[in-house]
């Protein structure tokens, strides 16, 4: 009997666990629903944000917008309106609001009032053109300072030295031709010359050929335009711009001296990349173991385009065609110049007659006053303006590459396959007439 009554007592308590324990998961679940329910409407209440108002006088101050004006600290009595960009005088902050010299009251909110000050600036250097007539201010531009020093035609080339923001933009100090500095709006301004945006359609509308290859830069700008102008051709002497780039930096470097003397042998003009002595030029076609001063075999390179001059320079200066010169010249050109194949794009001629110009010296002297200077590219422009200059041709193709030094110097390389002289000269003057 005892064991019966103790199975039956284990049961009932069985029993009553066993209806306790929903009850219990219940309860823990709904009390872990109302904690979440009270921790997310703690998350979501709306904060009031003090850096969202002035917490002192403003430098300058000007409503950035329209702005309500009232006659109490409350903001309740609305009295008129302050239109944007203007002036404020105020005088104290009393809570929310700022106190006005004329006793009104307006928000102190930092997105209606702004301290109308420049800020940002910094050193800078870079080339931009005017895209319009613009004002020069004595400072960057604010509400406070609108006086006007005085105004800069459309496409004049602006130097910058300084940059500048404030509420109405970006500004650029610019050096006027006087020495004067002054400020521009920075909008009005381009990196893109408006006349080579204007010569970029002219050369498009009448050289879109497959046979040209056209490429026009300013000086020490990176923008260029052109037709064609990766469009690689049979470059002929042009290769020889390259060739003179490598002597010069060999003579710059102090490894090689313009009374260097270059003895013409046999080996002269058989090695890999060699002109055909036969072509211009007035050295002896034949090796006659003579010596020739450096400098006179760039004269002679340059302004004769003498082949075996060329030759005399490749065997000697470029280690006939060394892979360090090679290499070099892939990179400034942008891709391989082959020294025996010879093509090239007028894009390659244009970089690599860029940096032979920056070499300067005998090499890039040589190109002024040579004995082609009565067609092609030089013939296109007035005889007053200096132009330094390499043609190259060899049956069909026909080309010229050249430096121009109008105000603002030019590159010009035009390459053909098939085109006259006179066809060269007139692009010449096209561009001269939109450059100059």
């Amino acid at each position: 009997m005892q064991k019966l009554s103790n199975k039956f007592n284990f049961g009932v308590g069985l029993a009553m666990i066993l209806m306790i324990i929903p009850s219990f998961f219940t309860l823990v679940i709904k009390s872990n629903h109302q904690m979440n329910h009270v921790h997310h409407a703690t998350k979501i209440r709306p904060v009031k944000t003090r850096n969202a108002y002035w917490t002192s006088l403003p430098k300058r101050p000007i409503a950035w917008s329209k702005l309500d004006t009232f006659n109490d600290s409350n903001l309740s009595q609305k009295v008129g309106v302050i239109a944007s960009k203007t002036k404020l005088s105020i005088v104290e902050i009393n809570g929310d609001a700022f106190k006005l010299s004329n006793g009104k009251y307006i928000s102190s909110k930092k997105n209606q009032v702004v301290s109308d000050l420049a800020w940002g600036i910094k050193k800078t250097t870079k080339t931009v053109y005017a895209t319009q007539k613009i004002s020069v201010y004595y400072s960057p531009y604010t509400t406070f300072n609108p006086e006007v020093l005085t105004s800069i035609s459309a496409n004049q080339v602006l130097q910058i030295d300084k940059k500048a923001k404030t509420h109405f933009g970006n500004y650029d100090e610019v050096i006027l031709p006087s020495g004067e500095k002054g400020w521009i709006d920075a909008s009005q301004t381009s990196f893109e010359n408006p006349k080579m945006v204007q010569l970029q359609k002219l050369l498009q509308q009448k050289y879109q050929q497959k046979n040209y290859s056209i490429y026009v830069k300013e000086l020490k700008h990176k923008f260029t335009i052109g037709v064609n102008q990766n469009k690689t051709l049979y470059s002929a002497s042009l290769s020889k711009l390259p060739i003179l780039y490598w002597t010069q930096k060999r003579i710059n470097e102090g490894e090689a001296s313009l009374s260097d003397s270059l003895v013409y042998s046999a080996q002269i003009n058989s090695f890999y990349g060699s002109y055909n002595p036969d072509g211009t030029g007035d050295l002896p076609k034949v090796a006659d173991n003579k010596g020739y001063s450096l400098q006179d075999v760039i004269d002679r390179t340059a302004k004769l385009s003498d082949n075996v001059g060329s030759n005399l320079l490749s065997y000697y200066e470029t280690g006939q065609f060394s892979m360090e010169y090679q290499n070099a010249i892939s990179k400034i050109a942008g891709q391989p110049w082959n020294p025996k194949t010879r093509e090239a794009s007028a894009a390659m001629v244009g970089r690599v007659l860029e940096a032979l110009y920056d070499e300067g010296g005998a090499s890039f002297d040589a190109l002024l006053h040579t004995s082609f200077d009565s067609v092609k590219i030089r013939k296109g422009v007035p005889a007053q303006i200096p132009v330094a200059h390499k043609i190259g041709d060899a049956g069909d193709d026909n080309h010229d590459a050249a430096i121009v030094f109008t105000a603002q110097p030019y590159i010009l390389v035009v390459e053909t396959d098939g085109a006259s002289d006179e066809q060269i000269q007139q692009i010449s003057q096209e561009v001269y007439e939109e450059l100059k």
